[in-house]
């Protein structure tokens, strides 16, 4: 039963942690007013397109701004309602024009509060927002210009969804900066935007965290009050006739979401289906071609694939599949190797054989710089929670390396000694500490490193391939080690109490929510099984998975807001749904007459749930699943925004 969606937001945690993203320049240009009068030398120095010139002389002891740059920039990927803290131009000087001047080029920034079209915007009687002065002597340090900002909440709108400017300087110099014609990706200007999301403000959309989706290792599924005591295992799909499930599942909009490819035309499908298995929609992607990574989904719910028998293209569709007129070739013939990862603000990180490549949101997917090492043997990237530093395994190199995501500048590295030709492991991180295991499945060693300087301050060390792939939770790790399930403090790596379960395959997939339920699945044929290992437990509920016709894929485990499980292989796929609680009592929520539900929250239980007359508010996110009866009380409401989402019985 679905009480009521006033619109589509269905998200897991509190959002609202301070994130940097980085914007590339729409159009750049250098303004040439005067250039009749210009000497012919500052004219021959400043006649390079690739740069934009910033260029003042004096007249009758009056500044006369020769040459200017004007800049614009789309505000368009900055997240709905962000509050913004810092705005920051950076541009790199290029080249200096000699002169006899002994002073260095102070350059001023105008904003603008519209677009300058063909007119030749005139400053002189305006008043800069920001200065940074430039040292020619010093000509690969970046030059920061930031305007203060007076009303964060706001900034964005009165923007109008753009950022003009128009750069010049008073000191009679002639330089030139680097614009993104030039070829220098780190080089090219940049506004880098710092900002948080209110702090009610909920993530939008479904993004589920599970194993490999390196992207969500800092996220967690929903709390909740009681732990399943047993499941039922519900057939999605079931292949036949040569058809194969191409990707992991997608959760988005309460939606599953697979590529497939199919034995009959169309061959290349998006499928979307209900959690039960009802198909919603079948989308002909057919126009693509194969997809070789993807779908995965940005915070508005948009969907992406890497296309191509070589992982060359991105394309985007919109959330109902239907094909947007959105592709990007990757550049110099790149050819993407693993998953490919998304930020909050839209930025795309994929791993290829000619690097790492960073790009900021669709629809205008530039690249913003490209990290290369060694022999470009890369697993897929992993993002910190201010998303300000990329984290990859450097397969060849056997280390991990931590990236700057503004300029693609190497943070630090960490040797792990163990190198891969392929199917490189990918490190998980939350809380100031990169996990990862020394093989993608399993490994001999888990190692803790602290992401802010790349020093190994843990290595957990076991006989060979006896440690799994790790999990973290909010303020621990799990991982299983020689079939027990161990925990161990982020901060430190000391080892805590964990329930003594034995007898657990490290190649199994570990999930877990924000309660710190931890769902095992075994994935080996005839072995097939999923354990759900609670806080303080002394039973473990077990469920046998049958008729997986192989190998069940380690990446394919999902855990859902509801509390549901997806997995399965390239031949079937699985949802898995509790068949009963522990609590049995009825319940009354929100708990203890608190004047607010809890959001991103799984309220549960076999007895009945009364809910009070309280309103879910317009940036809550509750859902309630009772083995018997919901019974609302009067003035219960929702406001618009928020979602509530119910399920009786089992």
């Amino acid at each position: 039963m679905l009480l009521s969606t006033i619109s589509n937001v269905t998200a897991q945690v509190h959002y609202n942690d301070i994130r940097t993203m980085v914007i590339l320049p729409a159009y750049t240009q250098t303004q040439r007013p005067v250039e009749s009068t210009v000497s012919q030398s500052t004219r021959d120095f400043c006649r390079n397109d690739s740069c934009f010139f910033i260029s003042s002389s004096t007249q009758n002891r009056k500044v006369r701004h020769d040459y200017s740059a004007y800049l614009h920039f789309s505000l368009d990927a900055i997240p709905e309602g962000a509050i913004i803290d810092t705005v920051d131009l950076i541009i790199y000087l290029n080249k200096v024009k000699n002169t006899s001047s002994v002073f260095e080029q102070g350059v001023n920034l105008y904003e603008l509060n519209s677009a300058r079209g063909d007119q030749i915007i005139n400053i002189s009687d305006s008043s800069s927002s920001a200065i940074a002065l430039v040292s020619k002597d010093d000509i690969g340090r970046a030059i920061h210009l930031q305007p203060d900002i007076v009303d964060g909440e706001t900034w964005v709108s009165r923007k109008k969804g753009n950022f003009f400017c128009i750069l010049a300087a008073e000191e009679a110099e002639t330089y030139g900066y680097y614009t993104e014609r030039i070829g220098n990706l780190p080089k090219q200007p940049k506004l880098v935007i710092s900002y948080h999301m209110p702090a009610n403000q909920v993530r939008q959309k479904s993004w589920p965290q599970y194993k490999y989706d390196a992207q969500h290792t800092a996220m967690l599924g929903w709390q909740t009050n009681t732990t399943a005591t047993g499941f039922k295992l519900n057939s999605i799909i079931t292949t036949s006739n040569g058809d194969v499930i191409k990707s992991d599942p997608l959760i988005n909009n309460d939606q599953v979401i697979t590529a497939y490819q199919a034995s009959t035309p169309p061959f290349s499908r998006l499928l979307m289906l209900s959690q039960q298995g009802r198909l919603i929609r079948e989308a002909n992607i057919e126009s693509l071609g194969i997809v070789k990574f993807g779908p995965f989904a940005d915070r508005k719910g948009d969907i992406h694939c890497v296309i191509g028998q070589t992982g060359n293209t991105l394309a985007m569709l919109n959330q109902g599949g239907a094909i947007m007129p959105v592709t990007k070739t990757l550049e110099n013939s790149a050819q993407t190797t693993a998953a490919p990862v998304i930020g909050f603000d839209g930025s795309i990180y994929l791993s290829t054989n000619n690097g790492i490549y960073a790009y900021t949101p669709q629809p205008q997917c530039k690249l913003k710089w490209v990290y290369t090492a060694n022999k470009n043997t890369f697993g897929t990237a992993a993002l910190d929670e201010s998303e300000q530093t990329v984290y990859v395994y450097d397969g060849a190199g056997g280390k991990i390396i931590a990236i700057n995501s503004l300029d693609g500048s190497t943070k630090w590295e960490a040797s792990i000694g163990t190198t891969f030709a392929k199917d490189v492991p990918v490190p998980s991180v939350k809380g100031g500490t990169v996990c990862v295991t020394n093989g993608q499945i399993k490994g001999s060693s888990l190692f803790m490193i602290d992401a802010g300087s790349g020093r190994i301050h843990t290595s957990i060390k076991s006989t060979a391939d006896a440690i799994s792939q790790p999990v973290i939770g909010t303020n621990k790790v799990f991982i299983i080690n020689n079939g027990q399930l161990q925990s161990y403090l982020l901060t430190n790596g000391s080892q805590l109490p964990t329930p003594a379960v034995t007898g657990l395959n490290p190649a199994s997939s570990l999930v877990l929510d924000a309660s710190e339920h931890v769902y095992i699945v075994n994935p080996e044929e005839g072995k097939q099984s999923l354990t759900l290992v609670s806080p303080g437990a002394v039973t473990f509920p077990t469920m046998t998975i049958f008729d997986a016709n192989g190998y069940l894929t380690g990446n394919r485990l999902v855990l859902t807001p509801e509390g549901n499980l997806l997995t399965g292989n390239d031949n079937r796929l699985f949802s898995v749904h509790p068949s009963g609680f522990a609590l049995k009592e009825k319940i009354d929520i929100p708990f203890a007459n608190a004047d607010e539900f809890q959001s991103e929250y799984l309220y549960r239980s076999e007895g009945a749930v009364n809910v009070a007359g309280k309103t879910v508010t317009s940036r809550q996110n509750i859902v309630i699943h009772s083995g018997t009866a919901i019974n609302f009380s009067k003035g219960f409401s929702v406001q618009m925004g928020g979602t509530i989402n119910c399920k009786t019985g089992f």
